[in-house]
């Protein structure tokens, strides 16, 4: 069974609109500049978002599924459960370096309360603390606070943070992988 035409149309607009966003930033970014890199006319656009917040809400969402189905790979390949954990971080934190100058962009929009974005940010965030929470609960039968969990959820966010403000090298990211795994083994 084919995608039909407008489901193809939708996938090439945040295909497309995420390379625009990843080059000029979402402020710069007009919807001239998505038409241009999907190469669709307005009306095509339009029949699929009402504009380029929406756009950026699609982008991420994608970006959010992705990520976490690389961690779920990740957690089917482990051999121990605190390995779960460990496995997350790294391809967390490998994710945001692969794909730095667009998640540049998203999680800038992401931490502003009025963004199209914020409230999926959450729901992210809550995901995770919820898969963190999963794996603690196999690993050793306790239970924490959920804002423990959401504290090691916030300092992951942080140290991605710091990786994206600049250019990051691989020593860069091993440095931040032990780091946040020595704060995982010491709280948990």
């Amino acid at each position: 069974m084919s995608a039909s035409p407008s489901r193809v149309a939708h996938a090439g607009i945040v295909g497309a609109a995420a390379q625009v966003f990843a080059r000029l930033g979402f402020a710069a970014t007009r919807v001239e500049d998505i038409l241009g890199a999907a190469g669709i006319a307005r009306r095509t656009f339009y029949k699929a978002f009402s504009g380029k917040e929406e756009v950026l809400a699609a982008v991420y969402q994608l970006a959010i599924q992705e990520l976490l189905g690389e961690m779920a790979d990740a957690a089917e390949h482990a051999q121990a459960p605190l390995d779960i954990l460990f496995r997350g971080i790294d391809v967390y934190l490998d994710y945001h370096v692969t794909n730095a100058r667009l998640l540049r962009v998203l999680v800038e929009q992401a931490l502003r309360s009025d963004s199209p974005i914020y409230a999926a940010r959450r729901r992210f965030r809550a995901e995770l603390v919820r898969l963190l929470d999963e794996a603690v609960r196999s690993t050793t039968g306790k239970e924490h606070d959920a804002l423990l969990y959401l504290a090691l959820v916030s300092a992951l966010e942080g140290v991605s943070l710091e990786l994206l403000a600049g250019e990051p090298d691989a020593r860069a990211v091993a440095r931040a992988k032990e780091v946040i795994r020595e704060i995982v083994t010491k709280v948990l």
